[in-house]
């Protein structure tokens, strides 16, 4: 059953327009987190499903109804809010600003969960006695919550709960918010770490500039290529003993410098993958074998890669793919990869890129760890040769300056190569 329904909202202070054509629907009992940069419209979304604000085009629903046409207790017994910011004027007792959460209910307080209850459940029953203004930031935050449950609504809105607490209070926090929807609760919650959302979101619905950029399932929707478009940084996606986890690198994305298609296997690759894509090419790679060290850390990088069945040789799709990835290359590198009957038609996929006129480096060392004959056939294609990785990526540098592998490789610039024609 939908419990929330945005419909082509669009949101505007004054003259500044916050979020534009916003869609999409929350299902009762779904546990969804809202993500993206600061500015983005996260807090403003939030706001308008309260009925706090209300649009300047299209409308929010809550069952059916327009949050315009519910009042604001009605309200109250229907979504509770965990706002970012809670100021207090008056000195209460942790356990008197807990109750008024029980306000909304009227006569039917009694049905309300008792404070001192809810406290414990959230791990803090000792506040109970303290004064709200004794509190610190992270303790604040916590009672909030709990004023918030004591609603008993069937939505959950948090804006940021876990800022001001430490890791272990937030891993109790969310814990405790995934019991709670398990239990029937329906919780949006705005969030900034990526890793906390993909452990625990059923959903997400990812911001940028006012705008949805995507929303669906975690796995789905922080896609580094994703990633990179809202935030502005690479993000690297890692698997790990069942789990999935987000990296980052620091540095800002500018102007994509080129395509550069890897050819490589069994972690041969793996290293010029991250040193390229941080220096700020586009690059594919294949062709690789699924579930190969190179084919993960392909994946983890976005890179679009033409791939094989796990221990099988290059089939013809596949083998088709890979041409096709090279003819769109400015550049085609082969790493020392051991060449086997299994990969031979790669070095014949270089070959034929190197005769359509495409520039192919090669590291010397793929002609040692050839069992088949086939790179002997490389040097009369007039590939250019290099010594070793470090080799290849400086000569790259020099001819590119400005990236990253220039400066760290110490080449002092020498202008860019003429374009591929």
């Amino acid at each position: 059953m939908t419990l929330v329904t945005v419909r082509e909202v669009d949101f505007a202070y004054d003259e500044r327009p916050v979020l534009r054509r916003i869609s999409f629907d929350l299902q009762a009992g779904e546990f969804v987190g809202i993500v993206g940069p600061n500015g983005s419209g996260k807090s403003t979304m939030i706001d308008l499903i309260d009925g706090l604000l209300h649009p300047t085009a299209g409308e929010v629903l809550i069952d059916g109804v327009p949050t315009r046409k519910i009042r604001r207790r009605q309200m109250a017994r229907e979504v509770a809010l965990v706002p970012q910011h809670f100021t207090l004027d008056f000195d209460l007792s942790v356990r008197e600003v807990v109750e008024m959460g029980a306000y909304c209910r009227g006569k039917d307080a009694d049905a309300c969960a008792d404070a001192e209850l809810t406290l414990a459940r959230l791990g803090v029953p000792e506040l109970a006695s303290r004064r709200f203004t004794e509190l610190s930031g992270g303790e604040k935050q916590l009672v909030v919550l709990a004023q918030a449950l004591m609603q008993r609504a069937k939505l959950l809105l948090l804006d940021e709960p876990a800022s001001a607490l430490d890791v272990s209070h937030q891993l109790r926090l969310f814990d405790l918010l995934k019991e709670l929807n398990g239990e029937g609760l329906s919780v949006l919650c705005i969030l900034h770490d990526l890793n906390l959302a993909i452990h625990y979101f059923d959903k997400l619905l990812v911001l940028s500039e006012g705008e949805v950029a995507a929303y669906g399932p975690p796995d789905e929707v922080l896609r580094p290529e994703i990633v990179e478009a809202v935030y502005g940084v690479r993000a690297y996606l890692h698997k790990h003993a069942g789990r999935t986890y987000l990296t980052f690198s620091p540095r800002l994305r500018g102007e994509r410098l080129g395509r550069v298609h890897l050819v490589c296997g069994g972690g041969t690759g793996a290293g010029l993958m991250r040193e390229l894509v941080d220096a700020g090419y586009d690059v594919s790679a294949g062709v690789l074998n699924a579930l190969d060290t190179d084919e993960e850390t392909g994946s983890e990088l976005g890179l679009s890669m033409a791939v094989e069945a796990p221990f099988s040789p290059v089939g013809d799709e596949a083998h088709a793919q890979n041409l096709e990835l090279m003819r769109s290359a400015d550049l085609v590198m082969l790493a020392a990869v051991p060449v086997s009957h299994g990969n031979a038609r790669n070095i014949e996929a270089v070959l034929e890129a190197a005769a359509a006129g495409t520039p192919v480096w090669v590291v010397r060392g793929v002609l040692d760890g050839d069992f088949t004959g086939v790179t002997a056939e490389l040097e009369p294609a007039g590939v250019e040769l290099f010594a070793d990785d470090a080799a290849m990526l400086a000569a790259l540098g020099e001819r590119m300056p400005g990236t990253r592998v220039a400066r760290d490789a110490g080449a002092e610039p020498s202008g860019p190569p003429p374009p591929k024609t």
